[in-house]
């Protein structure tokens, strides 16, 4: 795999200066990023078995539901202005200084919220940071390489309608609905908030991509393009 040809190329220099490496992962709402990531992740351990490589979301720094009822952002839940970026400032802050970082709260896709867990990365060699808005000023600047992963929009929503289905029941705001009343409610959020959401903050930042990704309907690779860079690391 050639991500393993990158990581290999610079761990010399990660261990020497006591750094680490941050591979983006972006693309849609349910396009796979989180999948893919455990896949990358797995992959590069059969490598560097001895090595520490981690994975966090974008999605661990939003702001929870309550806070963006009460501040009337949950309609644009998913937008910059629902990070809280004092989080990951904070975060990346102690990371880079300390190599070593405390996420407070985590956001739990099954009940669409933040939960009260805590993930400690210490020391990592590889950070894989997979999210909508890994490619958007707030976490680009944090980005050795980055990966695009591209589905067709029908698909797509087939693949979040599916998991929205699925975790019916967790989610305070699809509790009360039958199925039938869910996939209108499902739908109107692809439309209203998802759409807006993939045309603002991610299809923009495409072409920032070090390596575009299309998968098809069964989540395999069907096709990739990688773009020349300078990957600044250490």
């Amino acid at each position: 795999m050639y991500l393993k040809d990158i990581v290999a190329n610079y761990l010399p220099n990660i261990k020497v200066k006591n750094n680490f490496l941050v591979i983006g992962i972006t693309g849609n709402i349910a396009s796979g990023k989180s999948t893919f990531a455990d896949y990358l992740r797995q992959e590069l351990l059969k490598t560097f078995p001895d090595e520490k490589i981690e994975i966090i979301s974008t999605d661990d720094f939003l702001f929870s539901n309550s806070y963006l009822h009460q501040h009337n952002l949950f309609e644009k839940k998913g937008w910059e202005q629902s990070y809280d970026i004092k989080k990951i400032d904070a975060f990346f802050d102690s990371l880079i200084k300390k190599n070593y970082g405390l996420l407070k709260g985590r956001y739990s896709q099954k009940h669409g919220d933040m939960m009260e867990n805590i993930q400690i990365i210490n020391q990592p060699t590889v950070l894989i940071l997979e999210g909508t808005m890994a490619l958007t000023a707030m976490f680009s600047r944090f980005i050795n390489y980055s990966i695009y992963l591209e589905v067709d929009l029908l698909t797509n929503y087939n693949w979040f309608k599916k998991r929205s289905l699925e975790n019916l029941s967790s989610k305070i705001e699809y509790q009360h609905l039958d199925e039938y009343e869910a996939i209108n409610v499902i739908y109107a959020v692809w439309e209203k908030i998802n759409i807006k959401t993939f045309y603002k903050y991610i299809e923009p930042n495409k072409n920032k991509a070090n390596l575009c990704i299309e998968l098809d309907a069964n989540h395999q690779i069907k096709y990739y393009n990688e773009r020349k860079f300078d990957l600044i690391c250490c």
